[in-house]
């Protein structure tokens, strides 16, 4: 079904480059983050809101004739009957109708739309038992203030609900593994810290409280720790605290930037972003930040056309200054994160099983590329070209295959191929970006 949401405009596409910390999407690169609401709306922020008529599924043949059919097809595309295997569906944002609007699509590309709003939609995640989506509402009251604010959308169309406080940033949502909660960092009553509230609205509770700012929270596996980034020791560290926002760690310790932590499937590493060698690149450590090192150490150079330097050894950790700095959020203004290798890294995602982590390489002058780490053989391969470039990977559950973003034809369109690479196959033709996809398991009871 087709559901509506009240409210204002949106400011939609920096929000959402803004939450997920990520360098990508169709301006520059990232991922979102969302809004809060007038007076009028704030009113009703908290209520079910109607839905509208059912949305149709679009059939591929249907999609295309809409976008550019005169495109090359795919070469060695994933065989329909391959696709037709794959289980779940993804979530994407278009902008085909004017504002964002978030669309399910199938493998086989089966399309359906699942929101018609006036508002910006930031997509988060699905819950564990994929019968809700997780989205931040981004949207400017009459006054002409930004305001963003949590909202659940489920599958079946049913009601939207908005929850929690509504601020003017309200960014890095996710899912606690039962589906019963969430955690998210909100500026509604500081510079930034970082919430937990129940999936029906109640029990807000604040987790960090100091005026230096906590941003990227991320929950363990097992829904026991969060990890995050503070300034409150001067510059963007990695910290760790207990999900009832007890017993603070420190975790890294380094005179530059540190920010997005993500933890392994399993919850015993966490792989981070720090721009310590004088360009950000992925490390990993294990979750007591301990055994500290650079994702790609011993891999070969990025790419032939823009060759690293033989790495070096990641720095020894040093003590950050005593000495206090005006907070400020990570993942700030920068020259170009690329160093003087030309190359950074980015957007690390680890796959389901844990035993790879897919990450962003841009190139000084070039577009991201998608490459994969095996953590095992510590072997880095590049899975797409920098010719059109490629952002927002998202692993398939099993692990089999990888959905993306590229503008190889225009506008972002949602491409999927197998982990190795290999079938690279088209998914969206419709005219207008489509980006930022969120692979959801199929859930358990089957939905209309």
């Amino acid at each position: 079904m087709l559901v509506r949401f009240p409210g204002g405009l949106v400011s939609f596409i920096a929000l959402a480059l803004a939450v997920s910390g990520c360098k990508c999407g169709p301006e520059s690169g990232s991922s979102g983050e969302t809004g809060a609401v007038s007076s009028a709306s704030s009113s009703s922020s908290s209520a079910d809101q109607n839905v509208a008529s059912p949305g149709a599924t679009t059939s591929p043949s249907a999609s295309a004739a809409k976008g550019s059919a005169s495109a090359e097809p795919d070469k060695d595309p994933i065989p329909l009957a391959e696709r037709q295997k794959i289980a779940g569906q993804i979530a994407f944002i278009s902008e085909r109708h004017v504002n964002p609007e978030i669309y399910l699509i199938r493998p086989t590309g089966e399309e359906r739309r699942l929101t018609e709003t006036p508002v910006g939609e930031y997509l988060a995640a699905a819950s564990p038992d994929g019968t809700t989506l997780l989205v931040v509402i981004s949207e400017e009251t009459p006054q002409n203030v930004h305001v963003e604010q949590l909202a659940l959308v489920p599958l079946d169309g049913t009601v939207v609900k908005r929850i929690g406080p509504a601020g003017s940033r309200t960014r890095n949502p996710s899912w606690s593994p039962d589906g019963q909660w969430i955690l998210f960092e909100s500026d509604h009553q500081s510079f930034s810290d970082i919430y937990r509230i129940a999936r029906d609205g109640s029990g807000l509770r604040r987790l960090t409280d100091n005026d230096e700012g906590n941003f990227d929270p991320a929950l363990s596996p097992d829904g026991k720790q969060v990890a995050f980034v503070s300034s409150r020791d001067g510059d963007p560290e990695v910290y760790r605290i207990q999900a009832d926002g007890s017993a603070p760690q420190r975790l890294t310790a380094f005179h530059r930037e540190d920010r997005s932590p993500r933890w392994s499937p399993d919850g015993k590493k966490l792989a981070f972003i720090s721009d310590r060698e004088g360009r950000e690149r992925i490390y990993t450590m294990a979750a007591n930040g301990t055994h500290l090192k650079p994702l790609t150490e011993g891999c070969a150079p990025p790419a032939p056309e823009a060759a690293a330097p033989k790495e070096q050894a990641a720095p020894k950790e040093q003590a950050a200054p005593k000495e206090p700095k005006e907070p400020r959020e990570p993942n700030g203004p920068k020259e170009n994160g690329l160093g003087t290798d030309g190359l950074s890294e980015q957007g690390p995602v680890w796959s389901p099983d844990g035993k790879r982590i897919a990450y962003l390489v841009q190139g000084l002058g070039l577009k991201p590329r998608i490459w994969v780490a095996d953590l095992a053989t510590e072997q880095c391969t590049p899975l797409t070209s920098d010719t059109h470039g490629a952002e927002a990977p998202a692993w398939s559950p099993d692990g089999r295959y990888l959905v993306f973003a590229s503008t190889r034809t225009g506008d972002p369109e949602l491409y999927l191929m197998r982990a190795d690479g290999t079938g690279q196959t088209r998914l969206t033709h419709a005219e207008g970006p489509d980006w930022l996809p969120r692979w959801i398991p199929a859930p358990k009871t089957p939905l209309p």
